[in-house]
């Protein structure tokens, strides 16, 4: 489970300094696919494998689900680590990305999401004031499921 805000800098080699505290134990590899506002998902194996058999459920036929498999899974990227604890992410996922130097990472339970700080800064900017609406709405949507 991942959670917390880490904010970290890409060396010149475009390796990322994965923190201690957001991954205890370093796996071999992580995946790494297109997120959303212009995140990008990072998964471990067994999460990764969740989110694959989530896309299995998906009907190809359906032009929504087959858009959305194609823009996914044509991003992922296989993202090994190093015995210093770093993921390399390259130029060329920094530059499709729009990443600076100056990175966030986010923990968002069963993954963890990497920004560029300043697209971070400006997410939180426009969405901070309706996180207490959304959670009474979402509050109020898990009380009509129960």
């Amino acid at each position: 489970m991942f959670f917390g805000t880490y904010e970290r800098n890409l060396d010149n080699k475009f390796r990322l300094q994965l923190p201690n505290k957001l991954v205890k134990e370093m796996p071999e590899h992580f995946y790494l696919l297109r997120g959303f506002e212009g995140a990008l998902s990072i998964y471990e194996e067994k999460d990764f494998q969740k989110y694959l058999s989530s896309l299995e459920k998906m009907s190809f036929l359906e032009e929504k689900e087959r858009t959305y498999m194609r823009l996914a899974l044509s991003s992922v990227e296989v993202l090994d680590t190093d015995s210093h604890g770093r993921i390399s992410l390259g130029s060329a996922i920094a530059k499709r990305y729009g990443l600076s130097s100056e990175v966030v990472i986010i923990g968002v339970l069963d993954h963890f999401e990497i920004w560029d700080k300043a697209a971070y800064e400006e997410y939180q900017k426009k969405n901070e004031a309706s996180y207490e609406k959304i959670a009474e709405d979402l509050g109020k949507l898990s009380k009509e499921e129960d």
